[in-house]
């Protein structure tokens, strides 16, 4: 993949799960179905696996508003504003990106902890007769 690409797909990521977040009972295979792809498609765009087509990309800014121009060149809104009275749907937007950054701020203070506990346990073993340290889950 050219980093370009890599970028791009980086955004249509986050344009997805904006969606997701804003769209209550949306599922990830409802939406892969309105976007016209596959399931196994859309998890490999998802997993990074797989850069997102012109017609995910066209699908996106027709379907949900998305700005092509921050899909591709990472400038404006990440959704169009064509409107002025959409503050109601610009709200659930921050509520998304409010949620999601909450959910990965938990994942990294769980990552956190599980690093100092093995800090601990390497800790541990070395003071413990300096016994190869060994990991087991």
């Amino acid at each position: 993949m050219k980093n370009f690409e890599i970028i791009i797909n980086q955004r249509v990521i986050d344009a997805i799960n904006c969606i997701l977040m804003a769209e209550k009972g949306l599922t990830k295979a409802n939406l892969a179905e309105k976007l016209g792809i596959k399931a196994t498609k859309f998890s490999e765009i998802l997993n990074k696996r797989m850069v997102a087509g012109m017609d995910v990309i066209q699908n996106l800014c027709i379907l949900y508003s998305i700005s092509a121009e921050w899909l591709i060149l990472g400038e404006g809104d990440m959704y169009k504003t064509a409107n002025t009275d959409d503050s109601a749907h610009k709200s659930d937007i921050i509520e998304a990106y409010k949620a999601t950054i909450e959910a990965q701020q938990k994942t990294i203070r769980s990552l956190d902890r599980q690093i100092e506990l093995l800090e601990d346990r390497l800790n541990e073993e070395n003071l413990g007769g300096g016994k190869t340290a060994t990991m087991t889950g």
